[in-house]
């Protein structure tokens, strides 16, 4: 079950247990939270609905996940940008 909360313009998803999915446009900060121990296919869960709200992981050598201090892992995500250069549309309001 997935849970989601939206403030303006910052959701916080939840597409699979012990996963976070944060968006905030206004700061252009997208992440993913990842608790310890999390699933495969949690992850690939939360990475699906990443993509359908038109965000992606970073390329490689712009920024690899790494671990928070409470052991939790953060993997940064990047806005896609379509062929033309426009911001493929987050939130449906």
């Amino acid at each position: 079950m997935s849970a989601t909360v939206s403030l303006g313009n910052i959701l916080h998803m939840t597409p699979a247990p012990g996963v976070v999915l944060y968006v905030d446009e206004d700061q252009w900060d997208y992440h993913l939270t990842l608790d310890q121990g999390v699933r495969p296919n949690a992850v690939r869960s939360a990475l699906q609905a990443a993509q359908a709200l038109g965000l992606a992981p970073l390329e490689e050598g712009e920024g690899d996940p790494y671990f928070l201090d409470d052991g939790r892992v953060r993997m940064d995500l990047a806005r896609v940008f379509d062929f033309e250069g426009a911001a493929q549309p987050c939130c449906a309001s």
